[in-house]
C-alpha cells in the first residue's frame, strides 16, 4: 500500500497518546513488580493490583497508541490481493478502505462513549478482596484512543481525495 503522511497535528496527537500508553505500560510493570515484592517479602500484596492492571494499564496500553500506529502506518497490512494494484486502482481502494474504517470507528466510538457515560453515571467499581476500585474513568480511554485514530484516518482519507487519484502507469510490453 502507498504510505500517506498524516501531517504534524495527527502525528503530534498520536505521539502524545502513544507516550501516555507507554507511561501506562511502565507503571504497570512497576506496579506488578512492587506487588510481587510486597507479596513475597512481607506477605502483604497491594490490594486491587489485578483490577487496576486490567481496567487501567492494559486498556491504556492497547487503545491510546492507536492514533500513532495509524499515523505511522504501523498496522499490519495483508497485500495478498493488492500487490499488483497501482495508480488509480490502488488509490481508489485506499480511499474506500479509509471510508469503511471511518464508518467502523464511528460505530465503535459511539458504543464506547455511550458505555463510558453509563458507567460514569453508575460510578462503576470492581470489588477487590477488601475494598472497591473505581473503574469508570478507564471507560473513557476507549473513545479517546479510538477518536485519536479516527482523526488520523479522516485526515489521511481527506488528503487522498484532495490530492486526487494517480494515473495508471503505462502497460509494460510483454516479451
Amino acid at each position: 500500500m502507498v504510505p500517506l503522511k498524516a501531517g504534524k497535528i495527527p502525528e503530534t496527537l498520536g505521539g502524545v497518546l502513544a507516550i501516555a500508553g507507554g507511561i501506562a505500560l511502565t507503571l504497570m510493570m512497576v506496579h506488578i513488580v512492587i506487588d510481587v515484592a510486597m507479596k513475597y517479602l512481607f506477605n502483604d500484596p497491594i490490594d486491587g493490583t489485578t483490577e487496576i492492571v486490567a481496567a487501567y494499564y492494559m486498556v491504556s496500553t492497547v487503545f491510546l497508541p492507536l492514533a500513532y500506529v495509524t499515523a505511522t502506518k504501523g498496522h499490519l497490512i495483508v497485500e495478498l490481493f493488492t500487490t499488483r494494484l497501482t495508480g488509480r486502482k490502488l488509490d481508489l481502494l485506499t480511499a474506500l478502505t479509509g471510508l469503511i474504517t471511518l464508518a467502523y470507528l464511528a460505530f465503535l466510538i459511539y458504543c464506547t462513549l455511550d458505555e463510558a457515560i453509563l458507567r460514569t453515571i453508575d460510578g462503576e467499581a470492581w470489588e477487590t478482596s477488601v475494598d472497591l476500585v473505581a473503574v469508570w474513568p478507564s471507560r473513557w480511554l476507549l473513545p479517546i484512543g479510538l477518536g485519536g485514530m479516527a482523526i488520523v484516518v479522516i485526515l489521511q482519507t481527506y488528503r487522498r481525495f484532495r490530492d486526487g487519484l494517480r494515473p495508471e502507469p503505462p502497460a509494460s510490453p510483454h516479451v
